[in-house]
């Protein structure tokens, strides 16, 4: 990933805002408010914590939340922007103490408690997600923008960790498709060249999504799936509105992405055409022309 890679996951942000599918979000967080108080929830490969942010505005019941990333410094923002700023309605105990009984893998780098309506216990770990998946006991189960990176068995460990009744939630899932616009003639080459590079082993790779529903099929797992698909556009312009811009800070999210994908081709692509792609992607963006899109799913369902 080229560029300040948690300035582009906050970046983001609104785009997958706009890309979730409001009936499948429903699911989930109808299935959450109706469990008992004591839910264990694992946010595997949480990020800057997105998903945690969100839950806070929904019902829910009392609940153990622990989010587990590679990256310490992921969680340490996302630990930051909760104590900064929490969701209405929350007191936030910075210690966090009630959160002290997860005693799955991973280094604990910091933890937190919020009491509103409910009490939601964080835990920050940084680790191995699928080693926390391993521990087992999980109610519920969110990898966003993460099933790509497995094979089937690594998908396996984290259905194998819910308990009987469990919820997975994989939302913003890659499903092989990315689109620039205007058209350039070399973008069938770059495409199809960056979307090769995600397929390393058995990963699920640029396929993830339609790979995923396969395998759900063949474990015989009770699931929706709907396109969840990222689009970004300038908006506005005309008139007396001033000239046409990217919302919020979703121009660097898409320069992220174009330089992403001309760094992935380098030696792929023949290094004139390659050059000459990103120099018109480049060009394209600055001039507030360009436009993108990407085919993701959002799949839940019931183990």
């Amino acid at each position: 990933m080229k560029g300040d890679f948690r300035r582009y996951l906050a970046a983001k942000e609104s785009v997958d805002d706009r890309a979730f599918v409001p009936g499948v979000r429903r699911l989930v967080r109808s299935d959450l408010a109706d469990r008992p108080d004591g839910v264990r929830l694992l946010d595997a490969g949480a990020g800057t914590g997105p998903f945690l942010r969100r839950l806070l505005a929904w019902d829910a019941p009392d609940l153990t939340y622990v989010a587990v990333d590679a990256d310490g410094v992921n969680l340490e923002r996302a630990r930051e922007r909760v104590v900064a700023a929490p969701a209405a309605g929350y007191a936030v105990d910075a210690d966090g103490e009630r959160a002290g009984d997860f005693d799955g893998p991973g280094e604990t780098v910091g933890s937190l408690s919020l009491t509103g309506e409910n009490a939601v216990d964080v835990r920050f770990v940084r680790g191995d997600a699928l080693d926390a998946a391993d521990a087992g006991g999980w109610d519920l189960l969110v990898a966003q923008a993460f099933v790509d990176l497995l094979d089937p068995a690594g998908v396996d460990r984290l259905l194998d960790g819910l308990v009987p009744g469990g919820r997975f939630y994989f939302p913003i899932t890659f499903d092989g498709g990315t689109a620039f616009s205007p058209a350039h003639d070399a973008d069938d080459a770059v495409l199809s060249a960056y979307h090769d590079t995600m397929n390393v082993g058995d990963r699920l790779g640029s396929r993830a999504g339609r790979r995923l529903e396969r395998h759900l099929d063949a474990r015989d797992v009770d699931y929706v799936a709907a396109d969840a698909d990222w689009s970004v556009r300038p908006v506005g312009g005309g008139g007396d509105e001033g000239e046409a811009d990217y919302p919020a800070d979703e121009a660097y999210f898409l320069r992220v992405i174009v330089d992403t994908v001309a760094d992935a081709v380098r030696g792929r692509v023949d290094e004139a055409t390659r050059r000459r792609w990103h120099r018109t992607r480049r060009r394209e963006l600055d001039a507030r022309q360009l436009e993108f899109a990407a085919r993701n799913r959002d799949v839940t369902g019931i183990v």
